[in-house]
């Protein structure tokens, strides 16, 4: 007889297995191989044991007081071995990502399919948030953050940097005498306390004017729509509104520069696998072919 840890586990699940049908043949369909193939491990296992698991009669078989022991003993084992692995596999296929709201809508998900694509298995859960000090709450694969410009924290990966400008519909800007005269365009407010658009004076050096701030909305996606209708100019980077620039509905303010408004981050949970190494790599040459 040998000892319980040079036991074959794949015997024992076999001989389970036909316990449970109670017919060789019926295990062999659920396991995929001939009857002889099962015969042969339940054999396997007895000599292994040193005794007898199954009574063999005419076409039927029934368990021997051994037998019945050993099902009962090692059943609950196996099912929770079998369901450790299932939670195994299903972790290592789940990948865990948080990124803003605005972000996740307007560029993440909408590229998601590309990922998708190349790692079909790949099970991706979105987790958004709207204040930027929740950015690095909660357990996630992956986080994307964001921090303005100067304020990055040391031991984050770059994505890319938030290069913004204003953008108008174009029936507000039909309708402007002067387009350079930015007091008379009403500037949507989003950001805490306007700091977008006090940075964006500040490096296109018009620190003596008095922007005309309009309505206030709590988040960028609101805000682009209420652009599109002619309430007011925005910024924002080109990439978060590349659908409205394509269809006609928002188009830059004229003779105004780009300017850098802070960067985009990664960041990698503690535990990292091999799916988030990969879903890291696709993010990053995604951001590259951006420019």
């Amino acid at each position: 007889m040998q000892l319980p840890s040079s036991i074959s586990l794949n015997a024992l699940r076999v001989f389970l297995i036909t316990s449970r049908h109670m017919s060789i043949k019926l295990a062999a369909d659920e396991l995929l191989v001939t009857p002889g193939a099962v015969s042969h491990q339940i054999k396997s296992l007895e000599r292994s044991l040193g005794t007898q698991l199954f009574v063999r009669s005419n076409n039927a078989i029934e368990l021997t007081d051994a037998g019945v022991r050993l099902a009962q003993k090692a059943l609950p084992g196996l099912q929770l071995l079998h369901a450790s692995l299932g939670d195994v596999i299903r972790n290592t296929n789940v990948l865990r990502v948080r990124a803003s709201m605005s972000f996740a809508v307007r560029w993440l998900i909408p590229k998601l399919y590309l990922f998708k694509a190349k790692n079909p298995d790949a099970n991706i859960e979105v987790e958004t948030f709207f204040d930027d000090a929740r950015q690095l709450s909660g357990s996630a694969d992956v986080t994307i953050g964001y921090y303005r410009e100067g304020e990055r924290p040391t031991g984050v990966r770059d994505l890319f940097d938030d290069v913004c400008r204003p953008y108008l519909s174009p029936v507000l800007l039909s309708i402007l005498a002067d387009p350079c005269d930015l007091v008379t365009i009403p500037a949507i407010q989003c950001a805490k306390g306007n700091w977008d658009w006090h940075l964006w004076m500040e490096k296109s050096g018009m620190h003596d004017v008095d922007l005309q701030f309009a309505d206030r909305f709590d988040s960028d996606d609101a805000a682009l729509r209420a652009a599109c209708v002619g309430l007011g100019m925005i910024l924002s980077s080109s990439f978060m509104v590349e659908t409205e620039l394509s269809d006609g509905r928002l188009v830059p303010l004229p003779e105004c520069a780009e300017f850098n408004a802070g960067c985009y981050t990664l960041q990698v949970g503690e535990h990292e696998t091999n799916l988030t190494r990969r879903f890291v790599r696709w993010l990053q040459e995604i951001a590259k072919s951006r420019h």
